[in-house]
C-alpha cells in the first residue's frame, strides 16, 4: 500500500468503526420501537373492527328475534305469512332469503328472494342452487337464536351466514334467514387500502370477507391465534399481522400490511444518520489527504530524482524547501547528486581517450583481416580450379589416343563390313566415338583460358535448343525419359558462342539424362523472363521424377559443374528452383542488345 493511502486509512479507519456502529444500533433501536408500536396499533385496528362486526351482528340478531316474537304466525293467515316475510326481507338488506319452516322442517309459505338480478337491488341475487344449499343447511333450532356455520355461495364475494330465530308463539316455528356478510366488508374497507388488507375469518382460517390490497394471509398460521380469546400480532418478514376474535362468535378480524413499513419508517431514521456520518468520513479523508499529500509529494519527488540518477541524469536536483526533515533530506541527495556528476565527467573524459585508441586498433585489425580473407578465398579458388583443370587435362590427354585407336579401328571395320548386316551397328559406334572425342575436346576447352567477347555472336537461343534437343532425344529414349520442347513462336536472340552454348546444353541435358527416372518426362520451355530490369531469356528444366542413386547424382554434378563453367563466359547462370513435385533448373543469359 502507498504511503498516501496508509495515511488515509489510519486516519479514516479508526472514525469509520464508530460511525458504522452508531448506524447499527440507531436502526436496530428504531426498529425495534417502530416494530412493536406498529404491532400494537395493528392490533388496536383489528379489536375496533372486530367489535364493530360484533355490535352490528348482534344488533341485526336481536332485530329478527323481536321481529319474530311480534307476529302470531302461528295463526296467521298464509298471505299473513308471506307478507310478514317480504316485510322482513325488505326491510333488512343483509338478508338474502327468508323462510317460516314448521317443526319437521317444511315451508309454511314460499321463502323470499330476489330470483333475477333487476330485483335484487341491495340484496343478494340468488338462483335455484343457491336456496337449495340453503334448504339442506336448515338445522333444528336449539334456542331463540340459532347459528349455523358460515359458508360462501358459489359466484358471491362475501360469505353468508344462516340464522335461525324460533317464534314464542308456535310449536317449533321458526325464522330462517341467510345473512349476507356484505356490509361487514363495508366495515373492512374503512381502514384498509391499497397496502392494508382487512378480512373476516371462521375458526379454521378461511376468509369470508375481505377489503383492500396487499400481502396475502396464510390461514395455517392464524389457526392457533384463532382459537384463543386474545389479540395478538407478530411481525414476519414481509407482512405485520393482527387478529382480533369477534367476542361470541367463532369468527376472528385479521389486518395485515406490508413489513416495509417499518422498514421505511427505519429507513427514515438511518439516513440522517448515515448522512452525518458520510459528512464526517469525507472530512476525515480530506484532512488525511492534505496530511498525506504534504508528506508523500516531497516524497515522490525524491524518488523521482533518485530513479533518473539511477539511469544516468546527474542533472537532477529536488530543491526541496519544506523545512523539516524532509528538506534536509532533500539538501544531502542534492550535494550527492552535484559530487556524482562531477565524478562523472572526469571518467567520461579518460574513458573518451581509451574508446580513440580501441576505434583506431579495432579498424586496423580489421582491415587486416579482410585482407587476409581475401588473400585465402583467392589461394583456395585458384588451388581449385587448378586442380580441376590439372584433372581434365589429364583425363583428356590418357583418353584422348585410345580413343583416337578405337575410332580409326571403327571406321576401318565399318569400311570392311560395308553392306553386311552389322554395318549399321559399326556406324552406331562410330557415332559415340565421336561423341567421346567430341566430349574430350570440351574438357581440354574447359582448362584452357576463356575466349574473348569478340567471338560472340547473335544467335537464336530457341533454334540452339531445338537443335540440341534433337541430338539427344535418342539418348534419352533408350533410357525410357521422354522430351517435351516448347519455344516461343519468336526469334529469342542472345550473345553466344553457338558451339560453346550448344556444348554446355548438351552438357546440361547429359547430366539430366543420368537422374532421370526411366518413364517420366523432362520438360525444356526456352522463352523470355518478364518483369526484370535486366532483358533476360530463359530456358527451364523440369523433371517429373529422379532417380535416388548417390553415384548418379555425383555423375550430374560433375556434368552441370563443366556447362556452368561455360555457361559463365556468356554471363549466364544455371540454378535448381523448388518445385511442389519433381526437380527443376533454371538457365537464365542475357538477351542480346535490340532484343524484344
Amino acid at each position: 500500500m502507498r504511503l498516501g493511502s496508509r495515511i488515509v486509512t489510519f486516519v479514516v479507519v479508526p472514525g469509520v468503526i464508530p460511525l458504522v456502529l452508531l448506524a447499527y444500533m440507531a436502526g436496530k433501536i428504531a426498529r425495534d420501537y417502530l416494530e412493536d408500536t406498529m404491532r400494537r396499533a395493528h392490533v388496536e385496528v383489528a379489536v375496533q373492527l372486530a367489535e364493530g362486526v360484533g355490535r352490528s351482528l348482534d344488533d341485526l340478531e336481536r332485530v329478527l328475534a323481536a321481529q319474530a316474537g311480534n307476529f302470531q304466525l302461528d295463526v296467521a293467515t298464509d298471505e299473513a305469512r308471506s307478507a310478514f316475510l317480504v316485510a322482513t326481507w325488505r326491510l333488512f338488506p343483509e338478508i338474502a332469503i327468508a323462510a317460516l319452516v314448521d317443526s319437521e322442517g317444511q315451508d309454511l309459505v314460499a321463502p323470499v328472494y330476489a330470483g333475477t338480478a333487476e330485483e335484487a337491488g341491495a340484496h343478494d341475487h340468488v338462483d335455484a342452487q343457491r336456496l337449495a344449499n340453503f334448504q339442506g343447511a336448515w338445522a333444528v333450532p336449539t334456542g331463540p337464536v340459532s347459528r349455523g356455520e358460515p359458508y360462501v355461495p358459489a359466484g358471491s364475494a362475501a360469505a353468508v351466514l344462516p340464522i335461525s330465530f324460533l317464534s314464542p308463539h308456535g310449536d317449533g316455528l321458526a325464522l330462517y334467514t341467510e345473512v349476507s356478510l356484505r356490509p361487514v366488508a363495508r366495515q373492512l374497507a374503512r381502514v384498509a387500502g391499497d397496502d392494508r388488507v382487512a378480512v373476516l375469518v371462521d375458526r379454521d382460517g378461511e376468509v369470508l370477507v375481505a377489503a383492500g390490497g396487499g400481502p396475502g394471509i396464510d390461514p395455517v398460521r392464524l389457526v392457533p391465534v384463532l382459537r384463543s380469546s386474545s389479540s395478538d400480532a407478530r411481525v414476519d418478514d414481509e407482512v405485520i399481522v393482527a387478529t382480533a376474535a369477534v367476542e361470541g362468535r367463532d369468527m376472528a378480524v385479521v389486518v395485515t400490511a406490508p413489513a416495509s413499513f417499518i422498514d421505511q419508517a427505519v429507513d427514515g431514521v438511518r439516513r440522517p444518520t448515515w448522512f452525518i456520518g458520510l459528512v464526517a468520513l469525507l472530512a476525515m479523508a480530506v484532512g488525511g489527504r492534505i496530511i498525506g499529500k504534504s508528506i508523500t509529494e516531497p516524497v515522490n519527488q525524491l524518488r523521482a530524482a533518485a530513479q533518473a540518477v539511477g539511469e544516468g541524469d546527474l542533472k537532477q536536483r529536488v530543491r526541496l524547501t519544506t523545512g523539516d526533515e524532509l528538506g534536509e533530506l532533500g539538501h544531502s541527495f542534492d550535494q550527492m547528486t552535484e559530487r556524482l556528476e562531477g565524478n562523472l565527467k572526469e571518467i567520461a573524459e579518460k574513458s573518451a581517450i581509451i574508446d580513440r585508441y580501441n576505434r583506431d586498433l579495432e579498424r586496423l585489425v580489421s582491415e587486416r583481416t579482410a585482407q587476409l580473407v581475401e588473400t585465402q578465398e583467392q589461394l583456395v579458388q585458384s588451388r581449385q580450379l587448378a586442380a580441376v583443370a590439372e584433372m581434365s587435362a589429364g583425363l583428356a590427354h590418357e583418353l584422348n589416343n585410345p580413343l583416337a585407336g578405337v575410332l580409326g579401328l571403327l571406321q576401318i571395320l565399318k569400311q570392311m563390313r560395308a553392306g553386311q548386316a552389322d554395318a549399321a551397328m559399326l556406324k552406331s559406334a562410330e557415332e559415340q566415338a565421336l561423341r567421346c572425342k567430341e566430349i574430350v575436346g570440351s574438357l581440354l576447352r574447359f582448362t584452357g583460358p576463356p575466349r574473348g567477347e569478340g567471338e560472340h555472336e547473335r544467335v537464336d537461343l530457341g533454334g540452339i535448343v531445338k537443335d540440341v534437343v534433337g541430338l539427344a532425344g535418342s539418348a534419352f529414349r533408350q533410357r525410357g525419359v521422354g522430351l517435351e520442347l516448347d519455344c516461343e513462336g519468336r526469334e529469342i536472340s542472345v550473345l553466344a558462342h553457338p558451339d560453346e552454348l550448344g556444348r554446355a546444353l548438351s552438357q546440361v541435358l547429359a547430366a539430366l539424362r543420368g537422374v532421370a527416372a526411366p518413364g517420366s518426362t523432362l520438360s525444356i520451355a526456352a522463352g523470355r523472363v518478364k518483369g526484370e530490369m535486366v532483358a533476360r531469356a530463359e530456358v527451364r528444366f523440369a523433371m517429373e521424377a529422379v532417380v535416388d542413386n548417390d553415384d548418379d547424382w555425383r555423375a550430374s554434378a560433375l556434368g552441370l559443374w563443366a556447362a556452368r563453367q561455360v555457361l559463365v563466359t556468356h554471363e549466364a547462370r544455371l540454378d535448381e528452383v523448388q518445385v511442389a513435385t519433381g526437380r527443376a533448373w533454371r538457365l537464365l543469359i542475357p538477351l542480346a542488345p535490340g532484343a524484344s
